[in-house]
């Protein structure tokens, strides 16, 4: 029995990834929400192989709602019933991977692979087919690195527009969603000259109206009940906020106020702690971790793969 079906993969991938070591590149692995025919444990491989693709080419998986993704589409080429007592399921499959822009749209680069899996069923012969692309394939190391300079050249061709938008978004006082656009910005792009030096003053705006925002919250619960639920839910929001804030000395203020409570009330120490500066951390890199936290309270992002296959 042999056909051939194309399967429009559209299930929302739960791998997210980021920073080259190189190339400082964000990249998700995404697979769109509804697939016909596909079993759930080999789309579950599916997503941990296009993790592994992406880690092993040089990329960490710190970030989610990125801007520039790899998406895959399955051909099976075809299906065969083989042998007898038990009968095996044979699957020629073609799997073309996409990278790019699922904003705006824009397809990067693409390469196909054809991949064989036999298995006592199919979803075990979709795993073993899907086993075969490896990592290490140099088609696959070849297809990254161009997808890498693709996403490297958006970043240098459309710098101004960047840099006007965060600039937009910080006169809305938007600090976060304008340090997110800056801080995603690759070292290896010659737009990274021109955003690092607006990076730490817009760190220090988003940290101190953070800080602003939980100190009201914590003393509003506070306020309302000291006791040692409110001392904890007070204390793990004040535990958040960077000591590199302007308000934190009224938060240190107020952290010390509950503790001395939470000692009365069941006289021990308590667990929760404020952080403390890290004297080995730049400011980039911390502007950073603000703005990968910003992208992962966020909504998953919709993407755009129209006309990709």
């Amino acid at each position: 029995m042999k056909k051939i079906i194309t399967i429009v993969f559209c299930f929302v991938a739960t791998i997210s990834v980021a920073q080259d070591n190189n190339y400082d590149i964000s990249l998700g692995a995404y697979i769109p929400t509804q697939a016909e025919g596909v079993p759930a444990s080999a789309k579950s491989m599916l997503n941990n192989k296009l993790g592994q693709i992406i880690t092993s080419n040089g990329i960490s998986d710190d970030v989610r709602n990125s801007r520039f993704i790899i998406t895959p589409n399955i051909t099976v080429l075809s299906k065969d019933v083989i042998g007898s007592a038990p009968t095996k399921i044979a699957l020629n499959l073609e799997m073309t991977l996409y990278i790019g822009d699922g904003i705006a749209g824009n397809l990067f680069s693409s390469e196909s692979f054809q991949l064989k899996g036999v298995g006592t069923n199919e979803t075990k012969a979709y795993m073993q087919a899907i086993k075969q692309l490896k990592p290490s394939n140099k088609k696959v190391e070849d297809f990254i690195a161009n997808g890498k300079a693709k996403i490297i050249d958006y970043y240098n061709t459309n710098c101004n527009q960047i840099i006007a938008e965060s600039k937009s978004l910080e006169n809305l006082n938007k600090f976060d969603e304008a340090l997110f656009l800056l801080v995603n910005v690759p070292v290896a792009s010659d737009c990274f000259d021109n955003v690092k030096n607006k990076i730490p003053s817009l760190y220090q705006k988003a940290i101190d109206e953070d800080c602003l925002t939980k100190y009201g919250e914590a003393q509003a619960i506070w306020a309302a009940n000291q006791d040692i639920d409110a001392a904890n839910e007070a204390g793990s929001i004040l535990a958040s906020v960077r000591p590199q804030a302007a308000c934190f000395k009224n938060v240190k203020s107020l952290f010390s106020k509950i503790e001395a409570r939470v000692k009365d009330l069941q006289d021990r120490d308590w667990k929760i702690q404020l952080l403390e500066i890290d004297l080995q951390k730049s400011a980039i890199q911390a502007a950073k971790e603000v703005g990968v936290a910003y992208g992962k309270n966020q909504p998953n992002t919709v993407y755009n793969i129209r006309g990709w296959y």
